[in-house]
């Protein structure tokens, strides 16, 4: 468990309260000392924010339990945007995110969209004075939550799980998916230990899960032999040349991709893995090139609706922007927001300068230096962008 009640002291007293609707009541910075750290009943708080579409799925099951727990544990909501002190001290790296506290602790959190049940058993068991480790290793049963618990939890809470379930790490899901290619997926600060941790395990690698850790030679002489392979997607929908890619992009290593490409691999995008973005992480402008003219499509948009320049343009990538419109791209056209590529650069400049006012990050000599050099790079790219419209 994690203490939690000191962060409070660091929190501001004044701050005003928001106000609740039906179901759960909200909490702030305010007053969450008293509302959690101090309440006599177990809570659940669910972090939130109203642009946030996946917590969508979380709120109202978080509304309907508090209607039916009343009075045996508090269930609350707290925005984000309206209290970021909270959501700073306590370390949550995104939303929706659920966090359980009992007698001022935090017992356990949740970092993505669960079934109710998942919720319901947690509180249930802090209700009845229960054994949460029991709880959880009931819960690593569903595959939808050991997949969440395998990339979200910290590596010490992972070890610590194995020895009572000893195929955490290695057990297929029923999808066919592995813990391996779950993580190989999920890019995060923690991604490299972490599957060098599922690795220690010896779990069974599957082909395509070969080039997501860098033994690309193997892959390719199971390509020799099965032509085919080059363009057969895994389980998820993920195609080799994008496991390729992404999984060599720290070490900006291609060979693998290049190699792929020469052995007939088609630069396309399936399901939710979009090519045309594994490609840019490399901020390599002859290695773009070397995907337009192998036929990646620059002007397919992501789940954002995003082109590979509205993309470069976002990173500030300026050789990937020069190779593109000189590919052809219209800057012009506009992505998923009704933005084009100048108009992105336009806002972006906009935001940046009034967050960096906003947090006192254009006072010193240094700042201002700093700043000016950031606008004289977006200014660049905005001249570029510019020109290829006019």
């Amino acid at each position: 468990m994690i203490g939690c009640a000191p962060v409070a002291d660091e929190v501001a007293a004044d701050q005003a309260v928001p106000g609740a609707g039906s179901g759960a009541a909200y909490v702030n910075d305010a007053n969450f000392r008293e509302e959690v750290f101090e309440s006599d009943l177990p809570v659940l708080v669910d972090f939130t924010a109203t642009w946030c579409v996946p917590c969508r799925e979380v709120d109202p099951i978080v509304d309907e339990l508090a209607s039916e727990l009343a009075g045996k544990a508090k269930i609350v909501k707290l925005d984000i945007d309206d209290s970021p002190e909270i959501y700073q001290a306590l370390r949550v790296n995104g939303v929706p995110t659920v966090i359980f506290f009992n007698e001022g602790w935090e017992e356990d959190r949740i970092g993505s969209p669960q079934k109710r049940e998942i919720y319901e058993q947690y509180l249930t068991t802090m209700i009845e004075g229960g054994d949460m480790l029991d709880t959880r290793l009931e819960m690593l049963l569903q595959d939808d939550y050991r997949q969440h618990f395998i990339v979200s939890r910290e590596l010490e809470d992972i070890e610590a799980i194995i020895p009572h379930r000893p195929d955490l790490l290695v057990a297929p899901f029923d999808d066919g998916r592995t813990p391996l290619s779950v993580a190989i997926k999920r890019p995060s600060v923690r991604q490299k230990a972490l599957i060098e941790l599922i690795l220690s395990h010896e779990p069974k690698i599957a082909l395509h899960d070969l080039m997501g850790i860098g033994r690309c030679d193997e892959f390719l002489a199971a390509v020799e032999a099965d032509p085919d392979l080059a363009n057969q997607p895994d389980p998820d929908g993920a195609t080799p040349l994008w496991l390729g890619l992404m999984g060599s992009v720290k070490e900006r290593d291609d060979h693998c991709a290049r190699a792929l490409l020469d052995a007939g691999a088609q630069p396309l995008s399936s399901a939710s893995f979009y090519l045309p973005r594994a490609v840019i992480f490399y901020e390599d402008p002859e290695l773009l090139r070397t995907f337009l003219d192998r036929g990646l499509d620059p002007g397919e948009t992501d789940e954002r609706g995003m082109n590979a320049l509205h993309m470069t343009t976002m990173y500030g990538y300026y050789p990937l922007v020069e190779a593109l419109l000189e590919y052809g791209m219209d800057p012009a056209t506009a992505n998923g927001n009704g933005e084009t590529a100048v108009e992105m650069v336009r806002s972006q400049q906009q935001r940046r300068e009034e967050l960096w006012n906003e947090r006192g990050m254009l006072e010193t000599p240094e700042q201002r230096a700093a700043f000016r050099e950031y606008q004289e790079e977006s200014n660049r790219l905005l001249a570029l962008l510019e020109g290829a419209q006019t």
